[in-house]
């Protein structure tokens, strides 16, 4: 359930940070069919809310963010961990109002890291889901104003943002978007990219969306 963000920088070696561009949406369709509520516990939603956080163990922050991405009637909740760097996620049935065990399909979730040159933390991850859409979350150690994921072929997906909560300058984004996965055999002039700006419009970093090769240690 938990996505421990954290790696060395000889595991990595990164397809570069390359160009692309989210603002956060309450109540309003977002690309891919996601419907996202506002960041919050689900207040001023209708339905059930989440309840209590189910994995005690992740020390979530005092709430639950509802994405509003769903798979059927399960919608993908995401709980920043009040210390240390990682997100725990939880899937929640709109209808009974209670969570679910953990989707064996969210093993699929892979992750993309960004350059330490650019920021200490950045981390995108991502899982297919049943209808095509690849759903997709992450986090940058900074404040973000907008973030986009935009890919050769597709509509540029912008993305849903929270604060990480806590006194944290660290930013949330989300969204189910159109596109091919960051496990695809792809150049890098065909991959998804996401961009983060700042309140000006500045570009903060971005990040070419595949998974790291790792180098094998000797013996």
């Amino acid at each position: 359930m938990r996505t421990r963000v954290g790696r060395t920088a000889t595991s990595l070696l990164l397809a570069g940070l390359v160009t692309a561009g989210c603002g956060p949406t309450s109540g309003t369709a977002a690309p891919g069919g996601a419907t996202p509520t506002a960041p919050s516990s689900g207040s001023g939603t209708a339905g059930p809310t989440p309840g209590p956080w189910p994995n005690p163990s992740a020390q979530p922050a005092d709430r639950v963010l509802r994405t509003g991405i769903r798979i059927g009637d399960d919608e993908l909740v995401l709980s920043p961990a009040a210390s240390g760097r990682f997100i725990d996620i939880a899937w929640f049935d709109t209808r009974t109002g209670h969570y679910l065990p953990r989707m064996p399909e969210d093993e699929n979730f892979r992750s993309a890291y960004g350059d330490t040159q650019a920021l200490p933390f950045f981390e995108v991850r991502e899982r297919p889901a049943p209808d095509g859409r690849l759903i997709t979350y992450g986090f940058a150690s900074t404040r973000v104003a907008r973030a986009t994921i935009a890919q050769p072929g597709y509509p540029t997906a912008t993305l849903t943002l929270a604060p990480w909560g806590g006194g944290s300058g660290d930013t949330l984004f989300w969204t189910a978007r159109a596109g091919r996965p960051l496990t695809a055999d792809l150049p890098a002039g065909r991959r998804g990219v996401c961009t983060l700006y700042d309140q000006s419009g500045k570009v903060i970093a971005r990040l070419v969306l595949a998974e790291p090769r790792y180098v094998p240690r000797d013996g």
